[in-house]
């Protein structure tokens, strides 16, 4: 699915394909690494829907949508996976030691936040 973004047309990916993108881009520039390990305390610390924790989610939605921001961000779609909560938990825990472990970031992640929801 192709979107408009700032004039230019670009690929929506799901959330663990743009997870697996920064892993990508951790491997090749360590300071990412670093600079998310920084985002990831600061959003611990500041806390789930603070301005820090949506600045760091926001890495992981640089193809996404305005649905998958909000199921990184907020607790609306909660129900849709018994484990989307702690999922967003391990997104951040996971960046506690890049950029060595940048392989890690899916870890407690897989299959979870992008689970369908259906509403029915």
């Amino acid at each position: 699915m192709a979107e408009e973004r700032d004039g230019n047309t670009a690929e929506t990916l799901s959330i663990e394909d743009q997870i697996r993108e920064i892993q990508g881009r951790v491997k090749e520039n360590p300071d990412l690494g670093d600079e998310l390990r920084e985002q990831a305390i600061d959003a611990f610390y500041e806390g789930f829907g603070s301005k820090k924790w949506i600045t760091y989610m926001k890495n992981f939605n640089f193809a996404g949508t305005p649905a998958q921001l909000a199921r990184l961000t907020t607790r609306d779609e909660d129900h849709c996976h018994p484990y989307i909560a702690q999922a967003r938990v391990y997104l951040v825990a996971n960046a506690m030691c890049l950029p060595g472990t940048d392989t890690k970031m899916l870890d407690g992640v897989t299959g979870f936040l992008d689970a369908p929801c259906d509403e029915g």
